[in-house]
């Protein structure tokens, strides 16, 4: 085929490719605007040891799993959830919950995931606090240079994680701009025996077209 063909074919079937396309953006846009949205608040511990000394940070740092085993547990979820008043199951609240253990801080990141943001806030700060009691009532058991405190970072911000209404719908026009391009491309394959014009007689028969009725 030509350039010129090629240019003739995009032109017949450009509505396919842009209809199917705004027909899957609108679908994904209208979906996305009828879940129910998901918040995910995250705070910050850094664990710091007494005193600087290489041997006692090592240690803290090898304990910082120890640590988060002892403080998220379903035990510590219940208080949670008597002391905030929530109307969640222990379970709930502990499955909603991530930590991470960020080794470059030295630190722990506290994720919780909630259908309003800020209840999601709320729990992961209280999360905190169970942590910094905790080290604190292990620490009064220790010599003062021996202590690992747990330290507050900022208080936790929440932000939206589903759905992201933005990224989806710019998702489902490109697959859409790609089935389009296939259903075009279809259409035409099986019209491939449809002579439309001079050129298409003239390719197709390997003969010079003299005249046409009506003219072209």
């Amino acid at each position: 085929m030509e350039l010129q063909d090629y240019l003739t074919l995009a032109k017949r079937r450009a509505w396919i490719v842009l209809l199917v396309a705004a027909v899957a953006a609108l679908s994904a846009f209208v979906f996305c605007r009828l879940q129910i949205p998901r918040y995910k608040s995250t705070m910050a511990l850094t664990i710091v040891p007494a005193r600087a000394d290489f041997g006692l940070a090592q240690s803290s740092r090898s304990l910082i799993a120890t640590y988060n085993s002892v403080v998220f547990n379903k035990r510590n979820a219940a208080k949670i959830v008597e002391e905030l008043k929530l109307d969640y199951s222990a379970s709930d609240v502990l499955g909603s919950t991530k930590t991470s253990e960020d080794a470059a801080k030295n630190g722990v990141q506290i994720e919780v995931t909630d259908y309003d943001g800020d209840v999601a806030n709320r729990v992961a700060r209280q999360w905190a606090l169970l942590y910094k009691d905790y080290r604190d009532t292990d620490n009064a058991k220790q010599r003062r240079e021996d202590r690992v405190d747990a330290i507050l970072g900022d208080d936790p911000i929440y932000a939206k994680t589903y759905p992201q209404t933005g990224v989806t719908t710019a998702a489902a026009g490109v697959l859409g701009l790609l089935v389009g391009g296939l259903v075009a491309a279809l259409l035409e394959w099986a019209q491939s025996n449809v002579l439309r014009t001079k050129n298409d007689v003239e390719r197709k028969l390997s003969l010079s077209v003299i005249g046409a009725i009506p003219t072209e």
